[in-house]
């Protein structure tokens, strides 16, 4: 049987995570890696695959089986766009896009086109989080009419300064952390209605 071909766009934090489990896995092979950015030279060599500096040009020169979208979150929409335009599976990193009109522009076009896309929220593949779904559905805790969390998103200067990306429009704790805490509550209980906001 022959292996999933995935190539990787962007090769920081978690790009980096995605190269490290797709050469552990006998069903998958690492077929390209893209970014813009100048990668480490030994690094690169220790994969032994094409660097391209944009996505456009690696779907058309060696047209993967999947890709892997680890870029700034700002690039999802349109790099997703290529994939479907391309035929090509795409799991996006959370979140899907950057904005709530950009998508909805991006679920229209996989609407009409049957895309086989996947959102990398790993926590909804947790064992804890299906116990707790498994719990609530159940009827357990017998009707939920409230839930109640908090959490706390310190960053340190140098987080920010390692991807620039991070303080640009599509960065900041919300998109990059807190996403992953309404991500837990939607899949727990159901679709968020309102927002209420203070600073």
């Amino acid at each position: 049987m022959s292996k999933i071909r995935i190539a990787v766009a962007g090769a920081g934090l978690i790009g980096r995570r995605h190269i490290e489990l797709i050469k552990a896995s006998p069903s998958c092979e690492l077929a390209a890696v893209v970014d813009p950015l100048e990668i480490d030279a030994q690094y690169l060599d220790s994969l032994g695959v094409t660097h391209y500096a944009d996505l456009s040009a690696c779907l058309a020169e060696d047209k993967p089986d999947g890709v892997i979208l680890a870029t700034p979150n700002a690039l999802h929409v349109e790099q997703t766009l290529q994939c479907i335009e391309a035929g090509v599976a795409a799991l996006i990193e959370k979140p899907v896009a950057h904005s709530v009109a950009e998508g909805k522009r991006l679920l229209a076009v996989a609407d009409a086109t049957g895309a086989k896309l996947l959102v990398g929220h790993h926590r909804a593949h947790s064992p804890i989080l299906a116990k707790a779904r498994e719990v609530i559905r159940d009827d357990i805790l017998g009707d939920i009419v409230a839930v109640q969390g908090s959490a706390l998103f310190y960053k340190p200067d140098d987080y920010f300064d390692a991807a620039i990306w991070r303080r640009q429009e599509g960065g900041g704790p919300i998109l990059i952390n807190m996403i992953h805490e309404i991500g837990n509550l939607r899949s727990l209980c159901g679709e968020i209605v309102a927002v209420q906001a203070m600073q």
